[in-house]
C-alpha cells in the first residue's frame, strides 16, 4: 500500500475541491515521513458532524473537523469535515470556502500525525503547522 487519500461528499449541496484536498492531506503525510497510509476524508453537514461529535467525543455540538486514526504502518485514518462550517467560516472570516476546506483538511491530517490542540501550547503549535502547510500548497 502506498499513500492513498479518498474523498467522499455526503453533503451534496456543497461542491468540494477534491484534488486540492487530496494534495493538502498528502503534503502533511509526506512531511511526516509516511510512506504507507490510507486516509478517507468525508465531507458532511453540520447536523452529521454534530452527531459524530456527540457519539465519539461526548460533545453535543457541531465542530469543523474530526479525525480518527490508527497509528502504525500503514497509518489508517478517517477525517470528517463540515463543509457547512467551512462555507460559514469562510464568509465570516473573509478567508473563503476553499481555504477553510484546506485548513480543515490539514488540521485533520495533523491530528492523524499525533498533534493535539487541547492546551494553549498545543493550539499554538498546530496553528503554526497549519499555516506552514497552507503556504506550501499555495493557499
Amino acid at each position: 500500500m502506498a499513500l492513498r487519500i479518498r474523498t467522499g461528499n455526503l453533503n451534496k449541496k456543497i461542491k468540494i475541491p477534491d484534488r486540492a484536498v487530496r494534495k493538502a492531506a498528502l503534503a502533511v503525510l509526506k512531511k511526516f515521513g509516511k510512506k504507507r497510509a490510507s486516509v478517507d476524508i468525508t465531507f458532511v453537514s453540520d447536523a452529521a458532524i454534530k452527531r459524530l461529535n456527540t457519539k465519539y467525543m461526548g460533545k453535543r455540538r457541531a465542530t469543523d473537523v474530526l479525525a480518527f486514526g490508527l497509528q502504525g504502518n500503514p497509518l489508517v485514518g478517517d477525517i470528517y469535515i463540515s463543509s457547512d462550517a467551512a462555507r460559514e467560516n469562510g464568509r465570516a472570516y473573509g478567508t473563503g470556502f476553499r481555504r477553510e476546506i484546506l485548513l480543515y483538511t490539514v488540521h485533520g491530517a495533523l491530528h492523524l500525525m499525533g498533534m493535539a490542540d487541547r492546551t494553549k501550547k498545543e493550539k499554538e503549535k498546530i496553528r503554526k503547522a497549519e499555516e506552514k502547510f497552507l503556504r506550501s500548497i499555495g493557499s
